[in-house]
């Protein structure tokens, strides 16, 4: 009857909806796996800079780092 049809068409509405939150969320943590992968790199980037990579060709720079070693 009536009340099944109305039921019915809100259960299919519900899931539907469902389904939209899922992709949402699949699309947002896959994009968080991303970025997290990008910083990763960024970061072991970072760790690989060394005052000898840093002063290599800039004698400024050097002699910057000698004054702070003292």
């Amino acid at each position: 009857g009536r009340n099944y049809d109305l039921a019915s068409r809100r259960f299919k509405t519900a899931i539907d909806e469902i389904d939209k939150s899922i992709d949402h969320l699949t699309k947002t943590k896959e994009a968080l796996i991303g970025a997290e992968n990008n910083l990763r790199l960024a970061n072991d980037k970072a760790q690989d800079v060394t005052i000898k990579k840093l002063t290599r060709g800039n004698p400024t720079m050097a002699e910057k780092f000698r004054e702070l070693e003292g």
